[in-house]
């Protein structure tokens, strides 16, 4: 992503500001004189300006993020439960991944997101209603209409708690997990 000018120079940026100012000989243009000297300092911190917005337009994706990568992190809730410290290339594709994440609170994608874990679990929805009774015939009690439950094979509850971290980030508010495990026994 190119921008159509590139960040300017210290000279450029004098340029402009002795443009701004009003024409006589109370105002002197000269290298020398005050005026000057104090337009160059405003310059150069324009300049230095100029150039860190170039190079955070670089940032604009999580995939080239470093300046920004606090940021990016702290809106994707990374780093996520568990996890360890990374380097920079960890944490940036991390980022990039939870950025495109698709198909956040299907059932086949809680499954698969427990699986990236090292998990094998199953999750049973619970629907409202039946096809073949009334519309406001429940077929569960009211209190499983919100309910997922997740039955998490071959573990113990002692060894889920990441996966029970990671999974409740991303469930809807007013929709709840039940967890159920088949451990090893």
């Amino acid at each position: 992503m190119d921008r159509v000018t590139a960040a300017q120079s210290t000279e450029a940026w004098l340029d402009v500001l002795q443009q701004l100012m009003p024409q006589g000989l109370a105002w002197p243009r000269d290298d020398e004189a005050n005026q000057t000297k104090l337009l160059r300092a405003l310059a150069k911190q324009l300049a230095d300006i100029d150039a860190q917005a170039d190079a955070l337009q670089q940032e604009m994706t999580p995939a080239n993020a470093r300046e920004l990568l606090d940021e990016y992190e702290q809106y994707l809730g990374l780093p996520e439960c568990g996890a360890p410290p990374q380097q920079t290339t960890e944490r940036q594709a991390a980022a990039v991944e939870k950025d495109q994440r698709k198909g956040r609170l299907q059932a086949w994608n809680i499954e698969q997101r427990g699986a990236d874990l090292g998990f094998h679990i199953t999750v049973e929805e619970h629907f409202p209603h039946h096809c073949l009774r009334g519309c406001t015939y429940p077929l569960y009690e009211e209190k499983y209409r919100h309910l997922l439950r997740i039955r998490v094979h071959g573990t113990d509850e002692g060894d889920a708690n990441t996966l029970e971290c990671t999974l409740k980030q991303f469930k809807l508010g007013g929709k709840y997990y039940e967890f159920v495990y088949e451990g090893n026994q």
